[in-house]
């Protein structure tokens, strides 16, 4: 059973994405509900085991659509009745609230009860039925935002200002990128034309301002997604900020994993959700993606995160689908997303960053070199979304190591020299590399292990060593080099935890980080060697000089030593989280 399990369950009938739709946790009484989207006021076969305790109506049209499986229920329902859109004028409205007063009394049903946005709008549906309308209960007053944001529902994108670092941004934001839910915590939201009256209702109904709360009265909550990335460096750097936040304060933390690496997590403690990608299942995309928001918005529903955490550079739509469904709409999004990708990657995932609260950047001691997209360009759409920083994230520095004795104990090794081969799982047809390091390891009288990720196959030569290995940093001191990839998380364990000699074979794909540049930074700096995939006639030499290092013992005392600092970052999440803490518990202000 999860925290926050819900106590009654609500049937919403409407578009997921209506406002007021995505304003309902916030009323006070409904704090715990369970809401679920209907079809249908008169369930199928596969729905009729769910009990509803009430029936939302999101509007006079979906009513009229639907008007006599509502009569018919033996569930109370709720029907909001609306005022004119641009779509639907004054007239057209009028039209729709007759024919539906019409219809309620001709067919009298105690279990319907009419309710308008406003005060205003009750009074004006009233006069226009001739039956009783209240107002919508208030929600829970929030802190008030400095920035105010002007919506038009004819523009897709709003224009506002946004103040940062003692600067005043012009910010850009698709109109229905974020839950109302979230927006009214973010800005003072007004609409621009009168017209709109039922945009001018929802923007008074939402200003609902009071003190903030300054702590959480529980444990924080984070709902990491994982997505099912070539390497483990999504659930690494998961982990690590797992870590960092519990070190500081009291934090609960789910994964919703799509790594079939999942097993370090499980071992690690950590409660997961396993899933499976639409390419895994061989499933329909779109159907996946529908299937997939459904779950996850039921998950956000019930374990009430404060925050929704995606580690990786393209964001499944099915995240920020989920979070704008009801009930779903009050935490924060941070979004990990590492610099050095290749300078050819097309910046178009920026866009992404309109939908975030935090861009967590870990931070590369390569980023002098990094010439990729996050560096070089800025979204044109960056809605409310700040970016943060980090010293470099490695779940290696918080974790002890092993002694030298017990590391070859735990990996059965005897005595002599040990050379680890790591280069993950989807690097590419490394055959001619993998021959130069067998026969130059032979002839050295230097042992090879490979250590073989559970994202990779074996290696073709069966008389390698073979050891599964996880966390490496653990077992580094029983080991006497390293032949590895570039990827972030290999990179930073051996340059932040390990002083022997590394010797680098980077990969170099458009979908990944720029391996090349990193690992070249690194032989600049002297602290590391690396094998160049456009100079073949290098790949003997250099494995030679590499492999008479790990024979003489060398050592690189001169790699860097920071890495991420849990008390700022702590200080940052919690600035991230403040407008979501507002949940004042005094009257509103005037």
């Amino acid at each position: 059973m999860m925290p926050g399990e819900a106590q009654r369950r609500v049937g919403v009938l409407g578009p997921a994405c209506d406002p007021f739709g995505q304003l309902l946790e916030d009323q006070p009484a409904r704090a715990h509900d369970l809401f679920l989207p209907l079809i249908s006021p008169l369930p199928d076969a596969a729905e009729r085991s769910i009990l509803l305790d009430e029936i939302l109506v999101l509007s006079q049209n979906e009513a009229l659509a639907h008007l006599p499986a509502l009569l018919q229920s033996a569930t109370p329902v709720t029907l909001i009745l609306r005022r004119n859109t641009l779509q639907q004028d004054h007239t057209q409205t009028e039209a729709a609230l007759r024919m539906l007063a019409t219809a309620l009394k001709a067919s009298p049903a105690d279990h319907i009860q009419l309710c308008a946005l406003t005060p205003e709008a009750a009074q004006y549906c009233e006069t226009v039925t001739g039956l009783p309308v209240s107002a919508a209960p208030a929600l829970r007053p929030v802190q008030r935002p400095e920035t105010s944001l002007p919506l038009d529902r004819s523009q897709p994108q709003a224009t506002f200002f946004l103040d940062t670092h003692q600067m005043r941004d012009v910010r850009r934001i698709d109109t229905d990128a974020l839950s109302w839910g979230r927006l009214r915590r973010l800005a003072r939201l007004h609409a621009t034309d009168p017209n709109d009256q039922d945009l001018v209702d929802l923007c008074a109904y939402v200003s609902t301002y009071g003190p903030a709360v300054l702590a959480l009265p529980r444990p924080r909550r984070m709902l990491a997604v994982v997505p099912n990335g070539v390497g483990l460096g999504h659930i690494t750097r998961m982990m690590a900020l797992a870590r960092a936040l519990r070190s500081e304060r009291e934090t609960e933390v789910v994964f919703w994993c799509f790594s079939r690496a999942a097993e370090i997590l499980q071992a690690a403690g950590y409660p997961i959700v396993l899933r499976q990608t639409a390419a895994h299942l061989r499933a329909h995309p779109p159907d996946w993606r529908d299937f997939e928001t459904q779950e996850f918005a039921l998950l956000l529903q019930t374990f009430k995160p404060d925050i929704v955490a995606y580690d990786g550079a393209m964001i499944d739509p099915f995240v920020f689908a989920a979070l704008r469904m009801p009930g779903c709409g009050t935490c924060a999004f941070l979004w990990v997303r590492r610099g050095m990708l290749s300078p050819d990657a097309d910046p178009l995932f920026m866009e992404n960053e309109q939908f975030c609260d935090l861009i967590l950047e870990p931070g590369d001691l390569a980023v002098a070199v990094d010439r990729g997209p996050t560096r070089l360009h800025q979204a044109h759409t960056r809605g409310f979304c700040q970016t943060y920083e980090t010293q470099p994230v490695s779940l290696a520095v918080t974790l002890p190591a092993y002694s030298p004795r017990e590391a070859r104990k735990r990996m059965g090794l005897r005595r002599g020299i040990y050379c680890l081969i790591s280069l993950g799982g989807a690097f590419g047809d490394w055959d001619a590399l993998e021959a130069a390091l067998v026969a130059e390891a032979k002839r050295q009288k230097i042992t090879l292990i490979w250590a073989q990720s559970p994202l990779a196959p074996p290696p073709r030569n069966q008389n390698t060593l073979i050891r599964r290995l996880f966390p490496l940093s653990r077992y580094l001191p029983g080991i006497d080099g390293v032949v590895t990839a570039a990827g972030y998380n290999s990179f930073h364990e051996l340059m932040l935890t390990y002083d022997k000699p590394v010797l680098f074979a980077p990969t170099n794909h458009i979908r990944m980080d720029d391996q090349v540049a990193r690992a070249s930074f690194a032989a600049t700096q002297n602290w590391a060697d690396v094998l160049q995939a456009d100079t073949p006639e290098d790949i003997t030499p250099k494995i030679r000089a590499f492999m008479q290092a790990v024979k003489s013992g060398t050592r690189f005392p001169q790699r860097p030593k920071q890495a991420l600092e849990a008390t700022a970052l702590n200080k940052r999440i919690d600035q991230m989280l403040q407008p979501y803490m507002g949940h004042a518990s005094q009257e509103p202000e005037t």
